[in-house]
């Protein structure tokens, strides 16, 4: 994207400036990286990372939702916060302090980075407001980071466009009407009070019989771990009165809509309700929710995904009201956002790529938890984000997990 450039928001990434009137949308994933680069490296190595995506150097501008785009701003270097700490000391705190302040969308860019430095490694935190990235985003990046630090080059990517001019989604011919003289807000920048991030990592022994026994019952890593969250909760809770446990699904739209390695919100979201006493056994449950979500990962469901969250912006409804029908629409107990087994080398020369962390985020609903799911370097992490503290949960999904792929 080049200078003076601008681009209407598309809908997806409207949908999270409008929830940024009513929250903070910033997420995070982390990378744990065995080795040390000077600081200076690592500035300059984020800076090229920096030109290499146009959605990292952008503001957002305009206050109606018909008119609100991306501006360009030529010089605006990613913030980069250095901690220097002992080796192996807990990051969650840095992080959960991270998440709980908003990244102002006015100013460019919508991203931050926070960097500490251990005795012989280090933890690469990056943050990114949602209307510009998703997950898979940031993890490439912290991957494009690490190829500028082993000294190999990366090339600059073109400017996207929107999700739906990708998908197909007609963007003429739609009346764009004004709203009454309101003056709509920009967005909300009071912090979060609280933020608890727990983390766990499966052994890479689990890891491999979970990808397997997967494979063997037909279904996916993301279906099995979505009935484990489910029946986790039910037996915390142990009840079985409870009703159905509300799973907000983000799809990715990339393998779909063949969209390649850049920076930018290519995703989509779809809750679904689960109860497991409908289902026979846990594998049966896995099967469900891989059979829901296959049939939205296709081109045909994303276009019109977009087209009906689309029909929102061009009601004449007051941007508030918006927020509310958006809140009704995603109400949720668990984010559960996977970025499933990703394929890159874990050698980056001098420095070595050992576990990523995330997507950890915070939902609209404050009760509502997130669940962010890597498989790489041959281990499953799964991080859980929320408002309060949840023992025992991610514990109780690798038991269940444990019990469910043991091979009779």
């Amino acid at each position: 994207m080049n200078n003076n450039i601008e681009r209407p928001l598309g809908t997806t990434e409207k949908v999270f400036w409008v929830l940024d009137q009513k929250t903070t949308t910033h997420f995070a994933v982390v990378g744990e990286i065995e080795g040390n680069a000077t600081d200076q490296e690592w500035r300059e190595a984020l800076d090229l990372v920096q030109k290499r995506h146009p959605n990292l150097s952008v503001q957002i501008s305009g206050n109606e939702y018909s008119t609100v785009h991306f501006r360009q701003v030529a010089y605006c270097p990613i913030p980069l916060r250095i901690i220097y700490s002992e080796a192996d000391e807990d990051w969650n705190t840095e992080l959960e302090e991270e998440l709980k302040m908003p990244i102002d969308t006015t100013i460019a860019p919508l991203a931050r980075a926070v960097l500490i430095q251990q005795p012989g490694q280090c933890v690469f935190m990056f943050l990114s407001n949602h209307s510009i990235g998703d997950g898979m985003s940031i993890t490439l990046l912290i991957r494009d980071i690490l190829t500028v630090l082993s000294g190999n080059t990366i090339e600059n990517l073109m400017p996207m466009p929107s999700l739906d001019e990708i998908a197909g989604v007609a963007v003429d011919g739609i009346e764009m009407i004004k709203l009454p003289d309101v003056e709509q807000a920009k967005n909300n920048l009071t912090p979060r009070e609280t933020v608890h991030i727990d983390r766990l990592k499966f052994s890479s022994e689990l890891t491999e019989k979970l990808i397997q026994k997967s494979k063997n019952e037909k279904t996916t890593v993301h279906g099995a771990l979505s009935a484990a969250i489910v029946l986790a909760i039910e037996r915390l809770e142990n009840s079985k009165d409870t009703e159905p446990v509300r799973i907000l699904h983000p799809l990715s739209a990339r393998k779909a809509l063949k969209i390649g390695d850049d920076f930018g919100l290519f995703i989509s979201f779809v809750p679904l309700p689960y109860d497991s006493s409908a289902h026979p056994t846990f594998w049966d449950f896995a099967r469900h929710v891989r059979a829901d979500i296959a049939c939205m990962q296709n081109a045909e469901w994303i276009k019109a995904g977009i087209e009906g969250t689309r029909g929102l912006f061009f009601n004449g409804m007051d941007v508030k009201v918006i927020g509310e029908a958006l809140f009704q629409g995603t109400v949720h107990e668990i984010m559960l956002t996977n970025l499933g087994q990703l394929s890159f080398s874990s050698d980056f020369g001098p420095l070595q790529l050992k576990s990523i962390w995330g997507p950890m985020a915070l939902t609209l609903h404050q009760a509502a938890r997130t669940i962010g799911v890597a498989t790489f370097n041959g281990a499953l992490t799964l991080t859980l984000t929320g408002s309060t503290s949840t023992q025992f949960l991610l514990k109780k999904v690798e038991e269940i997990i444990e019990e469910s792929c043991q091979f009779s």
